[in-house]
């Protein structure tokens, strides 16, 4: 798969990371206005718990809002012009997966959205970033991992999960699907071995132990490697493991794989 490099608008930078702040004389109006506002929809109090503790790792001055149904985020957002990013569940009461985004982009045409979901097989990714999510989250992500995806996406980033490129098969998206670059159909994703050489590649194996342990040939790792590269748009071994760092990947693929 060719992966070119897309960027989202860019986020206003949460509070916690504007350097100088008090030197500089911001007044607090000021900074309530730089501090992250973030709109949380989920039927789940412990699910929204804990992504509210996941926010305050990235501004500690955030502001929550909460919701436990569809209904209710969509009257909040539409009270709050200054919400900058929203956290949906897609399996929301009084709708289904399959339509819970399309209800709430319809009535907040103009909200940027990360969904957050239980839900994330390849096609569930896919569809729901093709309708303009800025990033697909899977519950079962880890804390470090949620963090980063948050970071990336207010960083201008479209955040894609691992599980939509690792696939037994490789996946062969329609264009225009996004996480932060462009996927094109007409090259193959990932395949399992391919992922399984990603895995030995974030360990800091060298092809000859990648062809011991997954019992390859050589040619063959290096074929994987380049589709690696291809992938994740690098051009070396050290920009891959950095590339999948930045992704939030490596914690989750050392430990899932």
């Amino acid at each position: 798969m060719n992966l070119l490099f897309r960027e989202s608008p860019k986020l206003p930078r949460p509070a916690g990371s504007l350097p100088g702040a008090e030197a500089s004389g911001l007044t607090e109006a000021a900074l309530r206005e730089e501090r992250l506002k973030v709109l949380v929809i989920d039927d789940h109090q412990l699910i929204r718990e804990g992504l509210k503790l996941m926010l305050a790792q990235i501004d500690p001055a955030s502001e929550v809002l909460e919701a436990e149904s569809l209904p209710s985020g969509i009257d909040l957002f539409r009270g709050h012009h200054d919400i900058d990013l929203v956290l949906l569940d897609l399996s929301m009461p009084g709708s289904y997966a399959g339509n819970t985004f399309d209800m709430f982009l319809s009535s907040c045409p103009v909200a940027r959205v990360v969904v957050v979901s239980a839900s994330c097989d390849a096609h569930t990714v896919q569809a729901t970033l093709r309708k303009g999510a800025l990033g697909f989250i899977p519950k079962l992500t880890d804390n470090r991992a949620l963090v980063q995806a948050i970071r990336f996406v207010l960083d201008g980033g479209i955040y894609v999960p691992l599980e939509a490129l690792s696939t037994g098969q490789a996946v062969r998206p329609e264009p225009q699907i996004f996480n932060g670059y462009v996927l094109k159909s007409d090259v193959p994703a990932l395949t399992q071995r391919q992922m399984d050489v990603l895995r030995e590649l974030l360990e800091g194996k060298s092809n000859k132990q990648i062809c011991r342990d997954l019992n390859m040939a050589m040619g063959t790792v290096k074929s994987h490697l380049t589709s690696i590269f291809s992938v994740l748009r690098v051009t070396s071994r050290a920009e891959a493991i950095a590339a999948a760092e930045r992704m939030g990947w490596r914690t989750r693929l050392l430990k899932v794989m």
